[in-house]
C-alpha cells in the first residue's frame, strides 16, 4: 500500500480548486513541509499566516490526509455564518464532507469523514453532549427521564479519534472562557495522541507566551509556524512586494450617535465612483441593519450580513455573495460575521472600530486579491458628550472597552508616525499589523485559570458520568464552553402564520441568551414549538405543536435578580426538557433581507 504525505493532498488540492492557474505560495509550502516532517513527532501546530493567504488549503489537505491515511478529521470554525461557505469549497473537492451544527445534523456525531462544525458543537461533542444526546442529559438531569444517557461513548469517540482543525483561532482569545478550553483541547489532543492544528492570521505573541508557560511540560509536542518568526524561514518577498504595491489612505474619526449613519453614507457618496466595491462593518445587529435599511445608491446593488437570518435565508445570501464578487459595483453591510472566512474583497472600506485582531480581519476583506492596488479606508468611532470613546460599564459595544481603546490609541499613533501597512505582519521600517497587535495585546490580557482547565479536564476521568458532569459544568459557564452564552433557537411568528412546514428547522434563528432574556422581559416571547416525539428536532408537521408560555414559565426565568446568570440558564433547561422545546416563537420582524430585527 503507498503511503501518501500530506503534500501530495496540498497538490492535488490547488489542482482541484485552481487548476492551470494556481500559484504555490511560500509559506504554505513550508507549512506542508512541516507538517510532513513532525506529524508523528509532534501533536499540537500552531499556523499563523496573513489574511487571504490560502490557509484553507491547508485544513483541506490534512482533512484529506487524514480520510486516506489515518481515520477521520473535524474543521471547527468559529461562526455558523462562515461555515456554509467553507463547507461548498470543501464539497467541490470530496464528497466525504459533511455539516453539523444546531439543527442541521448532515454529520450527526461529527460522523463523517471530515466534519465542518463550530467550535461549540465541537466542545459540546467532545464532552458527551452532542445535540443528537443533549435533550435525553438534560432530561436525566432535571429527573424526567431515567436510564440511557443516549450514545455519548460514541460522540466522544468520534471526536478523539479525529484530526481536529481550528480555524480562524484569534477570536478564541479575547476571553478566558474560550483560552481555558483552548488548554484543556491541547492537553487532551497529546493525551489521546491527536493531531490538532490551530490557524490563524492574527495571533499576538502574547499568546505564544501564555502558551509556552501553561503547557511547559508539553512543548517538545507542539510546533510554531510562523510567517515572519524564529527565522525558520525566509520571508515570502513576493506576497511582500504584492502587499506593499497596495496603496490606501487609512483615516479614523470619532462620530456621535446621531451623525454616523449619515456620515458614512455621505462618505461613500463621495467616493462611489471612483471606489466602488463597499464593505461596511458594524459592531452590532442593529446598527447593520439600521444602515442597510438607509442607504440606496443608484445601481449599486446591496447585500446585508449578520447572525441572524435563518439556515434558508443564510444559503441565499452565499449565492447573491458569489453573485456580487462578479460585479464592477456592490455594497455589502455587515457585523463581524465577515472578518473569519468571508471571500470577498473592497477598495473601499468603512469599519467601526473594534480590538485589533478584529480590524486586521476586516482590513483581510479590503485589496484582498492580487493586481487590486488602491482605495481607502475609514475607521470610525462613538464618541460620548466629551469626545471620547464612548463606554458601557466595562464595554464597547459587544467588545473589551480597554483592548478597544487601546486599539484605537496605538493604530492612530504609528499613522501619525509614518508608514503602516495593515496586510502584511512586519517589516523593517513599516509598522505591520502585527506590531500593532504585540502593542495592544498584553500578556495579562490572555489570562488562563488553571482550576477551570482541570475542571474541563476532569470531565473526561469518569466515562459513566461524563455526560452528566459535563452538563454540570456547561451549567455552570451559562451554556457554553468557548463563548458568552449558550445560542437560543427562535422562530418568528410570521414564519409560521398560516402555513405548516415541514422542514421548521430551517426556520430557527439563534440568538444570544441576554438578547433571548431581553426579549422574554419585553413579553416577546409567549409560545414555543415543542417536539412530539423523542429525538433531536422532528422535521415532520405533525410531530411538533405550538404550546403556550405559563405566566410560572417565563417568572422562573426572569425571577433573578442577576438575569444573566447561571440560575437563569438552569431554570430555562429545566423549561425546554420539561415541555420538550426545539425553539421558542418570538414576535419580532422578520424578512429575507434584513433578518431578525428585535426593536428596542
Amino acid at each position: 500500500m503507498t503511503l501518501h504525505s500530506i503534500n501530495f493532498f496540498y497538490l492535488q488540492t490547488l489542482w482541484r480548486w485552481f487548476g492551470e492557474n494556481t500559484k504555490r505560495r511560500k509559506f504554505i509550502d513550508y507549512v506542508v513541509s512541516s507538517l510532513d516532517e513532525n506529524w508523528n513527532r509532534k501533536n499540537i501546530f500552531i499556523v499563523e499566516a496573513p489574511t487571504g493567504y490560502g490557509k484553507t488549503t491547508i485544513s483541506a489537505s490534512i482533512s484529506m490526509y487524514s480520510v486516506d491515511e489515518e481515520l477521520k478529521a473535524i474543521v471547527a470554525l468559529p461562526l455558523r455564518s462562515i461555515l456554509e461557505d467553507q463547507y461548498r469549497k470543501f464539497k467541490s473537492l470530496t464528497d466525504l464532507a459533511g455539516k453539523r451544527y444546531m439543527h442541521n445534523p448532515d454529520s450527526r456525531y461529527l460522523l463523517k469523514p471530515i466534519t465542518l462544525t463550530t467550535l461549540d458543537t465541537l466542545s459540546l461533542t467532545l464532552f458527551g453532549l452532542s445535540p443528537e444526546d443533549f435533550d435525553k442529559v438534560v432530561k436525566y438531569w432535571s429527573g424526567t427521564l431515567t436510564g440511557s444517557l443516549g450514545h455519548y461513548l460514541f460522540s466522544v469517540s468520534s471526536t478523539t479519534l479525529s484530526n481536529i482543525i481550528l480555524d480562524e483561532a484569534h477570536l478564541l482569545i479575547d476571553s478566558t472562557k474560550s483560552l481555558n478550553f483552548l488548554v484543556a483541547l491541547m492537553k487532551l489532543a497529546i493525551r489521546n495522541g491527536q493531531k490538532l492544528v490551530v490557524m490563524s492570521a492574527t495571533l499576538p505573541t502574547s499568546f505564544k507566551k501564555i502558551i509556552e508557560k501553561n503547557l511547559v511540560a508539553y512543548m517538545d509536542k507542539i510546533l510554531f509556524l510562523e510567517f515572519s518568526g524564529g527565522g525558520l524561514i525566509d520571508v515570502d518577498d513576493e506576497f511582500i512586494a504584492e502587499r506593499l504595491s497596495k496603496k490606501y489612505d487609512v483615516n479614523i474619526i470619532g462620530l456621535r450617535e446621531e451623525e454616523k449613519h449619515e456620515f458614512i453614507e455621505r462618505w461613500i457618496g463621495e467616493r462611489i465612483e471612483k471606489y466602488s466595491r463597499v464593505i461596511v462593518v458594524f459592531n452590532t445587529v442593529r446598527d447593520a441593519v439600521e444602515f442597510y435599511m438607509r442607504v440606496n445608491l443608484k445601481d449599486v446593488p446591496k447585500l446585508l450580513l449578520h447572525s441572524r437570518f435563518n439556515e434558508m435565508d443564510r444559503e441565499r445570501k452565499i449565492d447573491k455573495l458569489i453573485e456580487l464578487k462578479k460585479m464592477e459595483k456592490y455594497i455589502v453591510i455587515s457585523t463581524q460575521v465577515v472578518e473569519a472566512g468571508v471571500d470577498i474583497s473592497s477598495n473601499l472600506l468603512i469599519s467601526e472600530i473594534a480590538p485589533i485582531n478584529s480590524i486586521v480581519q476586516r482590513v483581510g476583506r479590503f485589496l484582498r486579491y492580487e493586481g487590486e492596488c488602491e482605495g481607502e479606508v475609514l475607521i470610525w468611532y462613538e464618541v460620548d458628550e466629551d469626545g471620547n470613546l464612548k463606554k458601557s460599564g466595562d464595554k464597547y459595544k459587544v467588545y473589551s472597552y480597554d483592548l478597544t481603546r487601546r486599539t484605537l490609541e496605538k493604530l492612530s499613533s504609528a499613522l501619525r508616525m509614518g508608514s503602516v501597512n495593515l496586510h502584511i505582519p512586519s517589516l523593517k521600517g513599516i509598522t505591520g499589523y502585527k506590531d500593532i497587535i504585540d502593542m495592544v495585546y498584553l500578556e495579562e490580557d490572555l489570562e488562563i485559570s488553571k482550576g477551570e482547565v482541570e475542571r474541563l479536564l476532569n470531565i473526561t476521568v469518569d466515562l459513566e458520568s461524563m455526560p452528566y458532569r459535563a452538563l454540570e459544568q456547561l451549567i455552570r459557564l451559562e451554556g457554553s464552553f468557548v463563548g458568552e452564552s449558550m445560542l437560543i433557537p427562535v422562530i418568528p411568528r410570521s414564519l409560521l402564520k398560516g402555513k405548516r412546514t415541514k422542514n421548521i428547522s430551517k426556520l430557527i434563528v439563534p440568538i444570544s441568551f441576554d438578547v433571548f432574556l431581553r426579549s422574554v422581559e419585553r413579553s416577546l416571547v409567549r409560545e414555543a414549538i415543542s417536539s412530539i416525539r423523542e429525538d433531536e428536532f422532528s422535521t415532520r408537521e405533525d410531530e411538533w405543536r405550538i404550546i403556550e408560555l405559563s405566566k410560572e414559565d417565563i417568572r422562573s426565568m426572569l425571577s433573578e435578580e442577576n438575569i444573566r446568570s447561571m440560575e437563569s440558564f438552569k431554570k430555562l433547561m429545566q423549561l425546554t426538557s420539561r415541555k420538550s422545546i426545539v425553539a421558542f416563537i418570538i414576535d419580532a420582524e422578520y424578512s429575507v433581507e434584513g433578518g431578525l430585527i428585535i426593536g428596542g
